[in-house]
């Protein structure tokens, strides 16, 4: 029952949460604790409320949104399962609501849609909860996101998005997040053929990897429309881009791994002094020859499992699909937005002369991805002012 809510529920967009709720000043925010091992990216504009000096609980609030965020560590001598720690919890709060669990991360989770009138007697209080087991520790994680229950419905979205930026190990950075994956188990395999330099490569997505993709999206862009008028937009896009990348990584890691085990030897024999430089080309102009089409959604992003398999795709989705494929293969890559071009383009760290952009460290061979038979390393002279260019540095 819970599961089926919450698709239902964050199918759309809460049309009353981006009209209300616009920050004027926002902060970015990152929660990470070494000991135990996890991490929150965290919408930009929590603060830490509360919290006990042995560090296992916080209270985070944020300064726009009605929303709260509970975060409590038992250890296994409390209680040994992640249901039976959100069973506690919801119980010490007289919340009312059914548990449901499954595995992500090869972890044991729960998560519950609860309410409980112990935190605000007045209004009440609605939210979602979920629970996991610590991989590297023997201890359980619960985190608690609510609001007023007469508000907590219009922040849905926001609400999944805060518990979808939970990490739990490295891995967690280039998986689908825990409520995502709670929402959209595996559904079987879908297997689809792309042709990339005259060659069919045959590989396997999940079936449900377009829609599950589509879902943290529109959920994502919720989000990130709350930050239009900020001074920290900038943060913003960062991590929804960030975080759409990390949902889309493992869906395509099959088809990354079928195309370079395709296409890296035909690139070693095009360019054997430079193979990586061959094979980004390769897949560029495989994706410059996708059909152009503006999605018709909220976001107007067309998520990567769709854009891969021919659904008409936009610059970000294309850059960002390149992202995804490089990254998988190996090369390092980043994302660049730009408002003022209204434009995205992709970068590869590839030893080759042409545009680049240095962002983390490292200079970004740059790639256009919208106009056909442009090679790689050249963009409009338009577009060519880098401080125009906003980096999204992937994990």
């Amino acid at each position: 029952m819970t599961r089926s809510r919450i698709v239902t529920v964050l199918s759309a967009v809460c049309i009353f949460l981006i009209c209300v709720f616009i920050p004027v000043c926002v902060y970015a925010e990152e929660v990470t604790d070494p000991d135990f091992g996890y991490s929150l990216d965290l919408p930009e504009d929590f603060t830490v409320a509360n919290y006990t000096e042995d560090g296992m609980s916080y209270l985070f609030t944020h300064k726009t949104m009605p929303v709260q965020l509970a975060l409590r560590i038992y250890t296994s001598d409390v209680y040994a399962t992640a249901k039976a720690a959100l069973n506690g919890a919801l119980g010490k709060l007289s919340a009312e609501g059914d548990i449901d669990t499954f595995e992500w991360r090869n972890a044991q989770c729960a998560v519950s849609v609860f309410s409980t009138a112990l935190l605000n007697p007045e209004k009440g209080s609605k939210g979602w909860a979920a629970a996991v087991s610590l991989p590297e520790k023997n201890a359980q994680l619960v985190l608690l996101c609510y609001a007023d229950a007469d508000k907590a419905d219009d922040c849905e979205q926001f609400i999944i998005s805060v518990l979808n930026s939970l990490a739990i190990d490295r891995g967690s950075f280039f998986s689908p997040g825990i409520m995502t994956s709670y929402a959209f188990p595996p559904a079987g395999v879908q297997t689809v053929t792309v042709n990339i330099g005259g060659q069919a490569i045959t590989t396997q997505i999940d079936k449900d990897d377009a829609e599950a993709a589509a879902f943290t999206v529109e959920c994502e862009y919720a989000v990130l429309t709350l930050y239009a008028k900020s001074k920290k937009w900038q943060e913003a896009w960062q991590r929804y881009y960030r975080i759409i990348f990390s949902d889309s990584f493992s869906r395509l890691k099959k088809a990354s791994f079928d195309i370079y085990n395709t296409l890296y030897p035909i690139a070693q024999q095009k360019n054997p002094q430079n193979p990586d430089a061959e094979l980004v080309q390769m897949l560029l102009s495989w994706v410059q020859n996708f059909n152009y089409e503006r999605e018709k959604s909220n976001s107007d992003f067309t998520c990567l499992p769709a854009a891969f398999t021919g659904t008409g795709c936009d610059c970000d989705s294309r850059s960002l699909l390149m992202c995804v494929l490089l990254e998988n293969m190996g090369i390092k890559s980043a994302l660049f937005v730009s408002r003022e071009y209204s434009h995205a383009v992709f970068g590869a760290d590839v030893n080759m002369a042409g545009a680049k952009i240095t962002a983390g460290g490292k200079d970004f061979l740059l790639g256009e991805t919208t106009a056909k038979g442009v090679p790689l390393g050249l963009i409009s002279q338009e577009m060519s002012d880098t401080n125009k260019w906003l980096p999204v540095i992937l994990p």
